[in-house]
């Protein structure tokens, strides 16, 4: 038996990502990696681009990932909270923090911080991969 393109495997619905990349060198290479992956991306770079995208809840989206750039880990958590406070998620819907700065000690580890709050310690790309296939499998 051959699958045709309008069997199950290729009519379930893209999965959506909220990405907020306020760094200009990575976001490209994060957005390609990810539509690569299979995931639909909605791009924000910066707090009040993010909020202004999600403004009105027009949009639903199945995980948040933010870069924390410049900012605490505990700020990156409550920006991801306001994003998904203001879009049509499931209060469930997973937010994960990509640590900008960590020790040898941290690097490849994946941190559950909240009750659907994760920071990701990343040692390359398949880990994140990894990790958004657990989270939010397309």
């Amino acid at each position: 038996m051959t699958l045709s393109q309008n069997d199950e495997s290729t009519s379930r619905p893209s999965r959506r990502i909220f990405v907020f990349e306020p760094d200009d060198e990575v976001r490209p290479l994060l957005k390609q990696n990810l539509q690569a992956w299979g995931y639909q991306v909605t791009l924000a770079i910066d707090e009040a681009d993010a909020l202004q995208r999600v403004q009105g809840g027009r949009d639903r989206f199945d995980l948040i990932l933010l870069n924390q750039y410049n900012q605490s880990i505990e700020h990156s958590i409550a920006i991801g909270q306001q994003i998904r406070q203001h879009t049509v998620l499931d209060s469930r819907a997973p937010i994960v923090i990509l640590a900008e700065r960590y020790g040898p000690d941290l690097e490849g580890q994946d941190m559950q911080v909240g009750d659907n709050e994760y920071v990701s310690y990343l040692e390359d790309g398949q880990q994140l991969r990894l990790m958004l296939q657990r989270l939010c499998p397309v």
